[in-house]
């Protein structure tokens, strides 16, 4: 008696052993092959039989259904935890890239560091631009492609920070970098922009592209402006950030052998290349593409910025 019941419970436990693995395909059963489990599909009224499915975009947000299934967001709700931010603005895993820029990082929008190399993947560079993935989250630049605007000038070379804030003298820029930089603004200030205006006429070298891109040709040792290094918080001599229209190659300020404060050209001495800026265009939101900064006994001074258009 006692064999028979010992050999009953033994084939019981055979046959749940066996289901399992039923079980688990049932719980990841894919039947569209979208890569989307039916279980999720059924849970927020999907389809699990039709076709395009993962591309479909219920709520209108910028996450189609297949990126809000890895973001663990409700595809019917723009803002699915009503907390004001739109869910492809929100950084769940807290690595400062939020989950639109994952998406197009192909990283994980719920571990910080999606290839276990112990870099957070807002510090990868995924298009080896110079420009690492939260600054290009926060420059509004595209992650997958090394020069968004396709100007020939690559992200990294582009802006450097953007103003948090400005009350007419004190400036805080935060460095696309996550570095924030403060200083004053006076009237020794000079403000300028790049109209993105150079032509062969005002261009020592006799092209079109930014000189920032132009590091065999007219940059010296030691000049910082290439574009793998230029989102550095500060430069080596802490004086200065972005481009190299604050360093002329000899580690000393340009505004010492430019008559106008200008651009570092040595046959534009106009302005020309100021594009009418002036201290009024300071403002939250306006990206700053370089500047320079005095440090000394009476606090931190900008000597000059270089806002985008």
């Amino acid at each position: 008696m006692h064999v028979r019941v010992r050999v009953l419970v033994l084939a019981i436990a055979a046959l749940v052993l066996l289901a399992l693995p039923a079980v688990a395909a049932a719980k990841s059963r894919d039947r569209n092959h979208d890569r989307i489990p039916d279980r999720w599909e059924k849970k927020h009224h999907l389809s699990t039989t039709k076709r395009g499915v993962a591309k479909q975009n219920p709520d209108g947000d910028t996450l189609t259904n297949l990126s809000e299934f890895r973001s663990k967001t409700n595809p019917h709700r723009a803002d699915s935890n009503g907390n004001g931010v739109p869910d492809g603005s929100e950084d769940p895993d807290r690595d400062g890239v939020d989950n639109d820029n994952e998406i197009r990082e192909r990283t994980d929008p719920r571990k910080p560091d999606t290839n276990h190399n112990h870099v957070r993947d807002g510090r990868e560079d995924t298009d080896r631009d110079g420009l690492n993935n939260t600054g290009e989250d926060q420059s509004g630049d595209d992650p997958i492609d090394p020069d968004s605007d396709d100007d020939g000038v690559k992200d990294g070379a582009e802006g450097a920070g953007r103003v948090v804030s400005f009350d007419g003298s004190a400036l805080t820029v935060q460095l696309f970098t996550g570095a924030t930089l403060s200083g004053t603004v006076d009237a020794d200030t000079d403000v300028s922009c790049d109209d993105g205006s150079d032509s062969a006429g005002d261009d020592p070298a006799g092209d079109t592209t930014d000189d920032s891109t132009d590091d065999t040709g007219d940059d010296t040792a030691g000049d910082d402006a290439d574009s793998t290094d230029i989102k550095r918080a500060f430069r080596d001599d802490a004086t200065s950030f972005g481009d190299d229209s604050a360093d002329n190659g000899s580690g000393t300020d340009d505004s010492s052998d430019d008559s106008a404060g200008d651009d570092s050209s040595s046959d534009d001495s106009s302005g020309a290349d100021t594009g009418g800026c002036s201290v009024d265009d300071i403002a939250p939101g306006v990206v700053v593409k370089s500047a320079s900064i005095d440090v000394g006994p009476d606090g931190t001074f900008f000597s000059s910025l270089e806002l985008a258009p």
